[in-house]
């Protein structure tokens, strides 16, 4: 009886150790980009930040043709079904019906490298509004999240223009340098 029980405790003091070791080497293999974040966020990230410019809203007569989000710097993560968020978490746009051809040949969003080539995308038009992204949200990476004032505002300019509702959105991902 004592040595089945002895048997009995090296087998779990076995499994222990190995939990212990699989935990160890998943944890060394957490990226370096990933250091400092909770839940996905990176720690410079996690409030509004004070000194961004939230958008200004179109001029009389003059609605915005398209949504450009600068998520530069943020480690942005292009993704097929992205969504716009404001800082609760709660979703802006990005669940909506679509085609799933259109999706396959455009994507539901646009992505460009700097600004310049944003602007020169077809999906731009010629007033686009842009809105700085304060950090991003997902378990993907692909999530911009906004301004509330700027969630507030999309939605006021986008009954205006309609630009949303024809995907008229491009994310510019480039780095902090660009």
């Amino acid at each position: 009886m004592c040595s089945l029980f002895m048997r009995e405790v090296g087998a779990m003091a076995k499994f222990g150790l190995c939990v212990l070791c699989f935990i160890l080497s998943v944890s060394s293999t957490i990226p370096v980009w990933a250091e400092g974040e909770q839940d996905g966020v990176a720690a410079s990230n996690t409030a509004d930040n004070p000194s961004i410019d939230l958008a200004k809203p179109s001029e009389p007569g003059k609605p915005y043709t398209s949504l450009i989000i600068d998520a530069c710097g943020l480690n942005l993560k292009r993704c097929m079904s992205p969504k716009i968020k404001q800082t609760d978490g709660k979703e802006v746009w990005g669940t909506v019906k679509v085609d799933i051809d259109f999706i396959e040949e455009h994507g539901l969003v646009a992505y460009a490298k700097s600004m310049e080539d944003a602007k020169k995308n077809d999906r731009c038009g010629s007033n686009p509004m842009i809105v700085k992204a304060l950090r991003i949200d997902g378990r993907a990476y692909s999530d911009p999240v906004i301004a509330d004032g700027d969630a507030k505002l999309l939605i006021e300019e986008n009954s205006k223009g309609k630009f949303l509702d024809k995907f008229d959105v491009i994310f510019l991902l480039c780095d902090k340098t660009d």
